[in-house]
């Protein structure tokens, strides 16, 4: 008998190859709103970024400003302008950024092979946090969708992983509450380790660069989607 019943997987950089897609998303945009690209200007996007989803993680500042400020913060470091036409640029941006990273459902190496094998076996279910409009374009592109019953997704619930309201949500809509009959799969220590650990989830960190671990007690730890199919 399967150890689990439900699988509780996180799309970006899981199953879907998130930094790829914000790669292409981030240039096409920066191109589009008139803004000359180089790999310097998407490091700069990328620090800022990833500083801000960090302050969204413990609730510092909302996903809603989170959208337009990474754009204003960047033009701020180019001094692109006067306030006036910074602040009308980074909407803009936004607008643009949103809708080119929609379209784009890059892969993860193996997701949709390992995805239909245990979608024969477990009920699985997507776990994100995000930007609603994103995520679910970005799911449908992939070719993924067959295989889940419902995305979770942080905008749409009012949570963000690892909040233990967003697991409360999750696990109230599945409509069961013993927490052994799931597992947790992401790439995520902040989000989905930690999200899991602190509600009692059992977790599967997908590690590809087989980085550390920083002294958290894991599950189990792979890096292959493939390598799944020893555990579960």
């Amino acid at each position: 008998m399967a150890k689990y019943k439900y699988i509780l997987f996180d799309m970006d950089n899981t199953l879907l190859d998130f930094s790829r897609a914000e790669y292409l998303a981030f240039r096409e945009t920066a191109e589009n709103c008139g803004l000359v690209y180089s790999e310097e200007l998407y490091a700069d996007y990328s620090e800022i970024n990833d500083s801000l989803w960090k302050r969204l993680e413990v609730g510092t500042i909302t996903l809603e400003a989170l959208k337009t400020e990474r754009f204003r913060l960047l033009l701020g470091r180019l001094g692109h302008g006067d306030n006036d036409e910074r602040e009308a640029l980074a909407v803009a941006m936004k607008k643009e950024y949103i809708r080119a990273l929609g379209q784009q459902g890059c892969l993860i190496e193996n997701a949709v092979e390992v995805c239909a094998a245990l979608s024969k076996k477990y009920r699985m279910f997507i776990v994100t946090n995000g930007i609603a409009d994103i995520q679910i374009s970005r799911f449908a592109i992939s070719g993924l969708e067959p295989y889940f019953e419902k995305m979770f997704i942080s905008e749409n619930i009012g949570y963000t992983k690892p909040d233990k309201g967003y697991f409360d949500y999750v696990l109230n809509a599945v409509g069961d509450s013993d927490r052994s009959a799931y597992l947790v799969i992401g790439d995520s220590l902040t989000s989905d380790c930690d999200g899991a650990i602190a509600y009692g989830l059992d977790i599967c960190r997908f590690n590809p660069k087989n980085q550390p671990d920083k002294g958290r007690i894991l599950t189990y730890n792979i890096s292959k989607l493939t390598d799944l199919f020893e555990i579960i």
